[in-house]
């Protein structure tokens, strides 16, 4: 292998891997915080990619505006899921809770499915042409991705880690009977959460259409990845996900390239059987004693 074409393979693998630590980001803050597998996650990466999709196509809108949209539908949409649905559900046993985030997940499909049929879309408005550096040839729409997602994930661990509500999130993803003794508005920050995290899901479905085509179950597939990504990384740790993402993105690149997207589907998920043999608590999440 030359060296031009690792460092092609290189950014590639950067790109889909930064798509995918934006789609874990949301897995793990929701099962962090609310303590919820959401089965439903990828459905809401569909949603935000037919909403910009639909705003490209019908209303001759900037699919770069088409993500910040994105993001602000998906946040309703979680929000108002979240306190009429995922609440009411909280404090039954974990498979009461799995199978109604399931459950909105057959829903969503069918529902995307039922509008949109099984037909394969996409659109040509948006960044156009190439950016050559050296020898590394990237599409401005890969390019448009890669640093919308940077500023997207800064963001979004900035407000966690340096805000109060993002201090109350820590807090509550340590205790959530400490979080309310201190005084903590337990709802409300699982509303924030909710609604942050599919808001994310929303922004990476827009992403998605900026690159590729999309389909009912574009964003069920990504998500099988990002539950991946949340416990190579460890379930609920934020920089765990993204260091995760980003290992699984180079590391189908070059499985790709030497073999195929089979061989690197196989890989991905013997790197997950091999951590939960060796190291079950992921790359940065904590070590719970028996």
């Amino acid at each position: 292998m030359t060296f031009p074409l690792f460092l092609q393979l290189l950014t590639n693998g950067l790109v889909v891997g930064a798509l995918l630590a934006i789609v874990a980001l949301g897995v793990a803050l929701i099962f962090g915080v609310v303590r919820v597998v959401n089965f439903a996650h990828g459905e809401f990466v569909t949603l935000g990619a037919f909403a910009t999709y639909l705003v490209v196509t019908q209303l001759n809108i900037s699919p770069l505006l088409g993500i910040p949209l994105a993001f602000v539908l998906g946040a309703a949409v979680g929000a108002g899921i979240q306190a009429a649905i995922v609440s009411r559900a909280a404090g039954r046993p974990e498979l009461d809770v799995l199978m109604v985030t399931y459950a909105l997940s057959i829903i969503g499909l069918g529902i995307f499915s039922s509008a949109f049929s099984g037909d394969f879309r996409s659109y040509s408005e948006g960044p156009s042409g190439i950016f050559t550096l050296g020898s590394v040839v990237i599409g401005l729409r890969s390019l448009t991705v890669l640093l919308v997602c940077l500023i997207v994930g800064v963001g979004t661990i900035l407000v966690v880690q340096r805000t109060r509500i993002g201090l109350a999130l820590r807090a509550l993803a340590q205790s959530r009977d400490s979080a309310a003794a201190c005084g903590i508005n337990v709802p409300a920050a699982e509303l924030f959460a909710f609604a942050l995290a599919v808001g994310l899901a929303a922004a990476a479905g827009a992403l998605v259409s900026l690159i590729g085509t999309i389909h009912p179950r574009v964003g069920h597939d990504l998500v099988l990845d990002a539950f991946v990504v949340v416990v190579l990384g460890g379930m609920g740790s934020i920089g765990g996900a993204v260091l995760a993402a980003i290992a699984i993105g180079i590391v189908n690149a070059f499985t790709s390239f030497a073999l195929d997207d089979s061989w690197a589907r196989i890989l991905t998920y013997c790197l997950l059987y091999a951590t939960l043999l060796l190291r079950p608590h992921g790359l940065l999440g904590r070590h719970v004693g028996a």
